[in-house]
């Protein structure tokens, strides 16, 4: 057997027993009983939400209507706008907001998002603190069904279930697809005690710890991963509550896309060296033994699949044109009762059948109910040609040390 084929065996059966491993951890999350649906109504501490602006004029006013609507007690609830520098109507907007007596708004120089979260932390006194970003919308019950969980003292932060907002174009139902199968790692990944990123929509995190650790720090453009990081570098339980349900959108073109995916996989890379000593460390259990070290190997595997697909495939082109040069148009023959049982190609549907359950279940698990989205084989056909466009650029801008930028 050749050499790139018992690499190719070895990834597939890792990236198996990975999704297994999610699986079985879900199945036994499930039947412990974990979700108490009963937990939300006694519990109410003071929340502070930030929304870090900057020139979000398009969408600041649904956010801010959204979380004004949120079924919370309001004398617990202070909403902090901090408008990061934006030369938009950004202010004017917010300005509008501030009859609302538990309303406040901060304006700064332009810093980058993580200096607008410490401004709000070090002006409130709440004992939970979230954010929200302006191109976010939450649902009315989300808050109450987050804040249950710091009932638990090792609580240092929730996490939420994330759907794309109203997808229109081809790229946002891809995004669709692949938020659901998000939502079923990030609960499977809470319940092994592994999260590491706390995304900027809604997650909510207990003020007093992030205080301790320091605050929010640029963590190379992904404030939110490397927050996460920390928190659990420091011993502190992140949890995920999936049917608190926040609505982000999502880029619509591909080359915004890739934009946004070069600035996440740069925050990974970069993060994952600053704390390379999580990474195979048995003292952070699962996330340092199981979930990094297999974050990173997926790097790895998706830039061997698709090399390997194109050189095979180039390989077929060449087959094919010298065939069509020798006997001209010759009509290929089918048979409909051959079924290539190699164990390749039999892993990799066995894959693709397990990663469809994987998106059904991140879709049951939150509110929305039904079956997995209309473009998920469109998601399993195409995507995978889509992340080494990102994973390539990022990794070179990584090594190169050159940074990325939010916009």
């Amino acid at each position: 057997m050749e050499i790139g084929a018992i690499i190719a065996h070895v990834l597939l059966f890792i990236v198996f027993y990975f999704e297994v491993f999610l699986l079985v951890s879900f199945i036994e999350r499930q039947r412990s009983g974990t979700r108490d649906e009963n937990a939300t109504a006694s519990y109410s501490p003071s929340v502070c939400l930030i929304v870090p602006c900057f020139n979000e004029e398009r969408t600041l006013a649904a956010t801010l209507d959204s979380l004004l609507a949120l079924a919370y007690p309001k004398e617990k609830l202070e909403i902090v706008i901090v408008n990061d520098g934006s030369t938009d109507t950004t202010q004017t907007i917010a300005k509008r907001y501030t009859r609302h007596p538990h309303i406040r708004i901060f304006k700064k120089a332009n810093g980058g998002k993580h200096t607008a979260l410490n401004l709000a932390l070090k002006n409130t006194e709440a004992e939970l603190i979230g954010c929200l970003d302006a191109d976010s919308v939450v649902k009315k019950d989300a808050l109450a069904r987050l804040v249950h969980a710091f009932q638990n003292p090792r609580v240092a932060a929730i996490t939420p279930g994330i759907h794309v907002h109203t997808p229109h174009s081809f790229i946002q139902h891809l995004q669709n697809v692949e938020y659901r199968l998000a939502i079923f790692n990030r609960y499977a990944f809470a319940g092994l005690g592994s999260i590491f990123i706390t995304p900027g929509p809604f997650s909510i995190f207990r003020a007093e710890t992030v205080r301790k650790v320091g605050g929010w720090r640029h963590g190379h453009s992904t404030e939110d991963m490397e927050l996460g990081l920390r928190l659990q570098e420091h011993g502190w339980l992140i949890l995920n509550e999936p049917r608190a349900e926040v609505y982000t959108s999502a880029p619509r073109s591909l080359a915004a896309l890739i934009r946004q995916r070069i600035r996440w996989n740069y925050g990974f890379f970069k993060n994952a060296l600053d704390y390379r000593h999580l990474f195979g460390n048995p003292r952070f259990g699962n996330l340092g033994l199981i979930v990094l070290p297999a974050a990173l190997l997926s790097m790895f595997a998706a830039f061997f699949f698709i090399g390997r697909v194109l050189w095979y495939g180039a390989q077929e082109l060449a087959e094919a044109w010298i065939r069509f040069n020798a006997v001209g148009i010759t009509t290929p023959s089918v048979d409909p009762f051959f079924i290539n049982t190699s164990t390749l190609i039999l892993t990799v549907y066995i894959l693709i059948a397990l990663t469809v359950v994987l998106i059904a279940l991140g879709t049951r698990l939150s509110t929305v109910r039904g079956f997995p989205p209309l473009a998920t084989p469109a998601f399993l056909v195409l995507y995978g040609f889509m992340v080494p466009l990102w994973l390539s650029a990022s990794l070179v801008k990584a090594v190169l040390n050159t940074g990325v930028s939010w916009r």
